[in-house]
């Protein structure tokens, strides 16, 4: 394979590809700013979506935008090739109302989601471009462009309608995210989930015996937080935010916390999710028994209580996003195209066995999936104080463009490295 790669590269026409993309940086970046400054939180992606699809069909290509606006190119192969899908994601993690504003510090261009995952996004439409410069024609069929959902909030809601409603038959598929030289050719099983703590709320004094969320949720983090998850399969778990309360001399009526659970073992993140929820019920229990010496000093006194005694703590949850998984070796077919690909450009692979990027969701239906780094440095991600370095990163570009045309493979110079998997039904 390492021979069909080099070949591939130092062919006259993808060479001429790769010398558009090294002359065209400056571009790139323009779109990626021009990209970056339109906002685009999870679920609420259709304007950038909108000018990405614009930005396409500016070339010459045709377009595919489903009802989520997934919003790719299209370009048909020969009957019976494999088919490749290469995306970047369109949303970012700021909501609407964030301050998009472009800044420089230095080589560092700072606005709210310039590189995570814009960056890809602008990448997407170079590649598109070199193509079109060097005349190339994929020896298989090709989507490339720009998904919806990636982040937190948005559940993969793009990769979800592709892969689960099977609108697209995809053989293979690659996301184009992040900065560096990483390859990520596993996805972690993940949940986030918020638990939601209720009683019936009263005055600090007044009620003082009765059951507190708050302090009820407390006992749950402490409790969490002395849990311990195994390190093979690798595991996480976080208490990522906690809301609630009424005012400071108030008993609380509600409070929540949210999780973030991941590993690379389905059954152990699903069992440490529930694990977490038991944990919760059992501080509910402990945060009646705790007060009941007060409110029985408090009756014995002759105090006038005007709080029910018998109320508990109601646990509610609620998951809002989360994904199976998948593990595939690191020798798999497309994890030892990419590797080549990388190799070929002169990099060396910064290897992820795990994370949760677009790749989870056809990995978690058996279809060979990778996410591989868009040239350049990136910093403070998923903070207001993100900023991205293009400094040389058109070689991360040029690594990209051949990624995707070992994948695709050449008419008239290279064969799709990629076998077909997906069968019509």
């Amino acid at each position: 394979m390492k021979e069909k790669i080099d070949a591939l590269r130092d062919h006259a026409q993808v060479q001429k590809a790769l010398e558009f993309i090294r002359n065209d940086a400056d571009h790139v970046v323009e779109q990626q700013i021009e990209l970056a400054l339109i906002p685009a939180y999870s679920n609420h992606e259709e304007k950038k979506a909108q000018r990405f699809r614009e930005m396409i069909e500016e070339m010459g290509y045709t377009t595919i935008q489903d009802e989520v606006c997934n919003t790719f190119a299209y370009i048909p192969g020969p009957e019976g090739s494999p088919v490749v899908m290469i995306s970047a994601h369109l949303d970012t993690v700021f909501p609407m109302d964030t301050k998009l504003e472009l800044k420089y510090d230095g080589d560092r261009i700072c606005i709210p989601g310039i590189g995570d995952d814009t960056r890809g996004c602008a990448e997407i439409l170079a590649i598109l471009r070199a193509i079109k410069a060097a005349e190339i024609t994929p020896a298989c069929t090709l989507y490339i462009g720009g998904d919806v959902g990636e982040e937190g909030v948005g559940n993969f809601r793009g990769m979800r309608h592709i892969f689960d409603t099977k609108q697209m038959k995809v053989d293979a598929f690659v996301s184009i995210d992040g900065a560096g030289d990483g390859l990520t050719y596993g996805a972690a099983s993940d949940v986030q989930y918020r638990i939601t703590f209720k009683g019936p709320g009263g005055h600090s004094m007044g009620s003082f015996g009765l059951v507190n969320p708050i302090m009820c949720m407390g006992r749950t983090i402490a409790r969490i937080a002395e849990e311990r998850v195994p390190s093979d399969p690798y595991t996480i778990f976080n208490v990522s935010t906690v809301e609630g309360g009424t005012g400071v001399t108030s008993i609380a009526s509600e409070c929540s916390l949210t999780m973030d659970v991941r590993s690379a073992d389905a059954k152990v993140m699903q069992d440490f999710h529930q694990k977490c929820l038991d944990i919760a019920y059992q501080c509910a229990d402990e945060e009646y028994a705790r007060w009941e010496e007060v409110r029985q000093a408090r009756l014995a006194k002759g105090d006038k209580i005007r709080f029910d005694t018998e109320a508990r703590i109601q646990i509610s949850h609620e998951e809002f996003s989360g994904s199976i998984g998948g593990v595939q070796d690191e020798n798999c077919e497309i994890v030892t195209v990419l590797k080549n690909a990388f190799a070929a450009m002169g990099v060396e692979p910064q290897l992820h066995a795990l994370s949760s990027t677009d790749a989870n969701i056809p990995l978690s239906h058996g279809i060979p999936a990778a996410a591989i780094s868009c040239g350049g440095i990136s910093g403070g991600v998923h903070d207001i104080r993100e900023w991205y370095d293009p400094t040389d990163a058109w070689k991360g570009m040029q690594k990209n463009l051949l990624c995707v045309l070992a994948l695709t493979g050449v008419e008239g110079i290279s064969e799709p490295l990629i076998s077909k998997t997906i069968t019509a039904e």
